[in-house]
């Protein structure tokens, strides 16, 4: 009768690819088990000790630990179940004591009696964290030998130890699924932004792009209409809804620590200048007076770090204050040192009890259920404040009172720096910025072709269009152009890949240097310029595009 028991025993409760996983069977050596089977064999003075995981499903018993057995098996690491006395530890989920196995009713058949030299073996259930037994801690000997109540003992609490390093191994595995989960979730939801960003930014850039052109022709035929109210109004429309867009994406990659900031001289006054003027307007708009005392101590030495950054706290802080405040005053104080920039943002408005300020800095979060229907916005601003300063490695705070209205400050380190170009753009180098160049517009949107080329003929640019990346890159190649601007996202061939095929071919062949390439895109994530980058592209330009954007690439 020399069989197994495995097929007493139901294979479901020890998932055999969770054993895999978990590098309990079929894996490397493992000091902290194999300590644990050398302690056995000391303590019980015992020739033989063993972590055995039964796998009846596959009739083994596999030897994550051993230490005493016979090189031929201890090189094997594993048995058949015919060679098993652990299989009935598993199968009962109870201690095994055995003094004598060739006389015992079962045992004595058991092949490990012969193979293994088992006589007297003691085996204690070692179990999964939800106390699913998966195989034993056993001690053995080539002798009848009756087991003390100590040694029973003993051999438990260290079957407890080899169930902690399982644990521990479930624990490890559980969390690394866990930041794959996570790692997964983040890369979808980066995936749907960008996606999202595309297809918002494409039908927006032909909007914007639209009004700066028919903006442009009104200002030379300077007609006394109300179309420039109308493009006026329609323009301030769709930056408030790309300015919704900006601070979705820029909460994402703050918080998936993707945004970088700039180090760049700036000028300090221009920055707050434009800021203060958007926002008058709006405040204008309801009747609230907007108030400015600024100090500069350095009396406008431009200054070190991200005006654009810069500038979204202090919008961000003023839209608020707007948002909230339906009469009396809007008192903006901006006080610059030799190495801050302070700004104190104080409203008449309605005002926050203590709970709404802790939430204040929140992402989504607003006042009051009712506010985004009453006020709008999408409860990001603030956030995109608190995560902007702390990112600058500056400080903000809110002090107010229901009734009372609301003051924000903000404090971040932007040192003066050396001078800094800060002359505008006059109409006459905005006309004259492409004058006498050639220049290449590749989109599979007709309304993005359109936008684009139209802006390049004003600044002075021949114009050849490209409906497909195919055409473009034929034109490319058989045409001469100062510039290619090439959209990324093409059915046919995409703008990497004609960027990559160009300068492939530059490489091989003795011809002239390329035109500068230009990537045109709707997909603006770090990650992605560094790819248009890579592919041999000499600029990114995000759409909606400006002739301001297209001149400052003829500046660079």
């Amino acid at each position: 009768m020399n069989t197994s028991v495995a097929s007493r025993i139901d294979p479901k409760p020890a998932n055999d690819r969770l054993l895999a996983d978990l590098g309990l069977v079929d894996a490397d050596v493992d000091a902290a088990f194999d300590n644990l089977t050398s302690l056995t064999r000391s303590v019980l003075n015992v020739p033989v000790a063993l972590v055995s995981i039964v796998q009846p499903a596959l009739d083994r018993q596999y030897f994550k630990s051993q230490v005493g057995l016979v090189a031929h098996w201890a090189e094997a690491r594993q048995t058949p179940l015919c060679h098993s006395f652990c299989q009935h530890v598993r199968a009962s989920n109870s201690p095994l004591i055995v003094p004598d196995a060739r006389v015992h009713p079962v045992l004595k058949y058991n092949s490990a009696i012969d193979t293994l030299k088992v006589v007297a073996y003691l085996g204690m259930p070692i179990t999964l964290p939800d106390g699913t037994c998966i195989g034993a801690l056993c001690a053995s000997d080539d002798a009848p030998r009756n087991w003390s109540e100590d040694e029973q003992q003993k051999l438990h609490q260290l079957a407890l130890c080899v169930n902690e390093q399982i644990a521990l191994k479930v624990a490890l595995r559980t969390a690394e699924i866990a930041k794959t989960e996570a790692e997964e979730a983040a890369q979808a939801r980066e995936d749907f932004l960008a996606h999202m960003a595309h297809e918002i930014r494409t039908p927006l850039n032909g909007i914007i792009g639209s009004v700066d052109l028919l903006s442009a022709e009104l200002d030379k035929s300077d007609q006394g209409t109300v179309v420039p109210e109308l493009l006026r109004t329609m323009d301030t429309s769709t930056q408030g809804l790309l300015r919704t867009l900006n601070d979705s994406l820029d909460l994402s990659k703050i918080d998936a620590g993707k945004l970088d900031l700039e180090h760049r001289p700036f000028n300090l006054r221009a920055a707050v200048a434009d800021v203060i003027a958007l926002h008058r307007a709006s405040a204008d708009c309801k009747g609230v007076k907007l108030i400015v005392e600024a100090s500069d101590t350095e009396n406008g030495a431009p200054r070190l770090g991200d005006k654009f950054r810069l500038r979204q706290v202090l919008g961000n802080l003023l839209s608020n204050a707007v948002k909230f405040t339906e009469k009396g005053t809007i008192h903006v104080t901006l006080e610059a040192t030799t190495d801050t920039i302070c700004a104190k943002v104080k409203d008449t408005g309605c005002g926050m009890d203590a709970s709404q300020i802790a939430h204040a800095f929140s992402a989504y979060s607003q006042a009051d259920t009712s506010v985004a229907r009453r006020k709008g916005g999408t409860g990001l601003g603030l956030a995109i404040v608190k995560r902007l300063v702390d990112l600058m490695e500056g400080d903000v705070s809110v002090d107010s009172a229901p009734g009372e209205g609301t003051t924000f400050f903000a404090c971040v380190p932007m040192p003066v720096t050396t001078e800094v170009d800060t002359k505008g753009l006059s109409a006459a180098k905005m006309a004259n910025a492409f004058a006498g160049k050639r220049a290449l517009v590749a989109d599979d949107s007709p309304v993005n072709r359109l936008v684009l080329s139209r802006m390049l003929e004003s600044m002075g640019a021949e114009i050849v269009c490209a409906h497909n990346g195919e055409t473009a890159l034929h034109h490319a190649l058989t045409d001469k152009f100062d510039t290619l601007f090439i959209d990324i996202r093409m059915p046919d061939m995409t703008g990497d890949q004609i960027a990559r095929t160009l300068r492939a071919m530059e490489t091989q062949s003795d011809a002239a240097i390329l035109p500068k390439m230009v990537a045109v895109t709707a997909n603006v994530f770090p990650e992605h310029i560094a790819s248009y980058l890579d592919a041999g592209f000499d600029h990114c330009l995000a759409k909606p595009i400006r002739r301001a954007d297209l001149c400052a690439l003829v500046t660079r």
